[in-house]
């Protein structure tokens, strides 16, 4: 069985193994570390060298003069006394470390172990490290003594281990959530697909992973063609609908300028100007998706055109914002979303003021605030559903199709921003747009 054929928890159970082998590997590895020897088995070997040259002094001088002869041989930290007799007891068989020390160092004393050969520790002075203390019989039954001063390192500081125990699990947990980070990634890119699929564009994704994933994605890929194919199916029906009603909406129109009754020729009219005017949203709606490419423009422009334009057909729009604010944006997207905020103000409201503001360095906003009646914070969500209609909850006005918030926001969600609606400062509705800058 191989890695790539286990499933999710198959590799879920691998990776806390791994992470505890590794946390008791690095437990065992500080172990060791707060009992180093600071004796290498080169310096041991050295140790019993200085020895055997001790003795063979020892043994050619006078009982008197072996102290002072011993002393002069002195190296390297390491001191060395002769005496008839020891105290010195051998506690190596209880540390494993002693015990290695004076494996070696029997290695290279004459006779072997049938001398008797002894090892302690002892308190450094005026430090916090330990001494070897040890004592070698020479073959005329006296010992030599020898210290070697430091000889293994002082106990680490409680916060010192503590210190390293906190390292080591967070390395081994930092390793453990970069595998799992990993194993997720398939399911992270399975869920971008899904969100672009919601808004009408195929997402790409690798199928790689658990089996369990690799299910989901060939299932995932298999309903996302089929969606997408029954969502093209659709809107190219209804765009296709949308444009031949406009010619009979044209033939209604002219016989309707040819009747005689005013109040009856108005009444027509009008129902063909909302039609045209449904069409029209339908059509702005679907057109929303079609891919634009984003290029730096001045939005300022942008936005007081649109503002000025409905002024010019007599409205009370009015436009606050900088002379110049560039950006790069899709700007056909963005002057239809504007213009559909306008137009959605100025049939509900008398009022308009279209404010623009750079909010810092990434960012900036559009706002459209009018003076009519709002709408209540309840139907605020609704009122961004395509196709639901609040008249009601402005001025009881004929309106569109339902489509103009519903269009921008789709246009806001391709273009990574957002829409907003809430209470203006004239009382009436804010529409708030953030968009990035680049």
């Amino acid at each position: 069985m191989t890695i790539k054929s286990l499933g999710m928890v198959g590799r879920i159970a691998i990776i806390l193994i791994l992470a505890l082998g590794l946390e008791l590997a690095g437990n065992l590895a500080l172990e060791k570390w707060q009992q180093r020897e600071l004796l290498s088995a080169d310096d041991s070997r050295a140790i019993a060298a200085r020895l055997v040259e001790a003795e063979r002094i020892a043994l050619a001088a006078h009982p008197r003069d072996r102290g002072r002869l011993m002393h002069e041989i002195a190296h390297k930290g390491m001191t060395i006394n002769w005496v008839p007799r020891t105290v010195i007891s051998d506690v190596s068989l209880s540390i494993p470390g002693l015990q290695t020390i004076r494996g070696e160092m029997l290695q290279r004393l004459p006779a072997g172990g049938r001398r008797d050969l002894r090892l302690t520790i002892v308190p450094t002075p005026g430090s916090a490290q330990r001494d070897l203390l040890g004592a070698w019989q020479l073959s005329d039954g006296s010992y030599v003594s020898f210290r070697v001063s430091p000889y293994m390192a002082a106990a680490p500081h409680p916060a010192t281990v503590l210190l390293l125990h906190l390292l080591l699990v967070t390395a081994v947990l930092g390793l453990a959530m970069l595998s799992v980070h990993a194993l997720v990634r398939p399911l992270r890119q399975l869920a971008r697909a899904a969100d672009a699929t919601g808004q009408g564009r195929a997402g790409s994704f690798a199928v790689d992973g658990p089996p369990e994933v690799r299910t989901v994605a060939q299932a995932l890929t298999a309903m996302q063609k089929r969606l997408l194919d029954t969502m093209d199916e659709q809107t190219n029906a209804l765009v296709a609908v949308s444009h031949d009603l406009r010619t009979p909406i044209q033939r209604l129109r002219l016989r309707a300028s040819l009747i005689d009754d005013a109040e009856a020729r108005e009444a027509m009219e009008g129902d063909l100007a909302e039609m045209e005017t449904f069409i029209e949203s339908t059509l702005a709606y679907f057109r929303t998706g079609d891919p634009e490419d984003a290029r730096l423009v001045d939005v300022a422009a942008l936005v007081s055109t649109v503002a000025h334009s409905a002024a010019d057909l007599g409205h009370d729009v009015e436009y606050h914002g900088p002379g110049e604010l560039l950006a790069t944006v899709r700007p056909l997207s963005l002057k239809r979303a504007i213009a559909n905020l306008v137009d959605n103000a100025t049939r509900h409201a008398g009022r308009v003021e279209v404010r623009l503001g750079a909010i810092d360095g990434d960012r900036f906003s559009i706002e459209v605030d009018d003076d009519g009646p709002g709408i209540a914070s309840a139907d605020r969500a609704r009122a961004l559903l395509p196709f639901q209609r609040l008249d009601d909850a402005r001025t009881g006005r004929v309106g569109g199709a339902g489509l103009g918030l519903p269009t921008t926001l789709k246009a806001m969600e391709i273009a990574r921003g957002s829409l907003t609606l809430d209470t203006a400062r004239m009382g009436g509705l804010k529409a708030r747009i953030i968009l990035p800058r680049d």
